[in-house]
């Protein structure tokens, strides 16, 4: 597998991404931005790829640590580094494994997660890339029983998904004794489909809350709203 890394510039940290792994989309960093306003204490980052969602909610909250699973060897490396080249790295740890065989001793009390979301597609062009978009390796129902298994009590979890694997993905949660209380549809501008949706929720069923967030107005600028969820890391939006 072909190697070609470049690196993405934070205020406060800067990752190595690229192959292997995926490269970080806009999409993921809205969703990291949104995630780590309800991390804390300790937090399991499942499927971390280079380790965006877990650098953000290091960076986010003081007291957090993250534990950030990865199945592919060579992902894992990448994550590593980056962590290790972190100012947080007393609080980050990058972990080879497969959550659905991972057994810690503690429980979570946030799990955040950028999981594959193609059931069913053509086989990407390497393992790598494979592992990070295909729900082979982590399905909808494998994700939620996850959750359900590594969360504690009293904890909350978030997930980004298309819209339509989300639906299949509530449905496992709520076989579970799961619920999504929080849904943010991401669109790239007004009146256009929904990109993906930004869901969150705990054990305890609440009244839903539906909103909406473009990334662009209708002039094709940046929105308010995306803009200030991505102050504290892009380095383009002055603090």
């Amino acid at each position: 597998m072909a190697e070609n890394r470049s690196i993405f510039e934070f205020k406060q940290f800067s990752l190595h991404h690229g192959n292997p792994g995926l490269k970080i989309s806009t999409e993921a960093c809205l969703f990291g931005a949104w995630a780590s306003l309800k991390a804390r204490d300790n937090c399991l980052d499942i499927g971390t790829g280079c380790g965006l969602l877990a650098s953000m909610m290091a960076q986010a909250n003081p007291t957090c640590t993250v534990k950030a699973l990865e199945i592919h060897p060579g992902v894992t490396n990448v994550a590593a580094e980056n962590f290790n080249n972190s100012p947080f790295k007393d609080r980050l740890r990058a972990i080879e494994a497969n959550v659905l065989t991972f057994n810690p001793e503690e429980k979570f009390d946030f799990i955040c997660s950028n999981p594959p979301f193609f059931t069913n597609h053509l086989a990407a062009a390497d393992e790598a890339k494979h592992m990070a978009i295909h729900a082979d390796h982590l399905s909808p129902a494998d994700l939620a029983a996850s959750i359900d298994r590594l969360l504690t009590n009293e904890g909350e979890f978030a997930v980004l998904y298309p819209a339509d694997v989300l639906a299949l993905f509530e449905k496992s949660l709520q076989e579970k004794g799961l619920y999504l209380n929080e849904w943010q549809h991401i669109h790239s501008h007004p009146n256009s489909p929904v990109l993906r949706v930004m869901a969150s929720g705990s054990r305890v069923k609440s009244t839903p809350q539906q909103r909406h967030i473009c990334i662009k107005n209708e002039q094709g600028e940046y929105s308010t709203a995306f803009i200030e969820l991505l102050r504290p890391y892009y380095i383009i939006f002055p603090s």
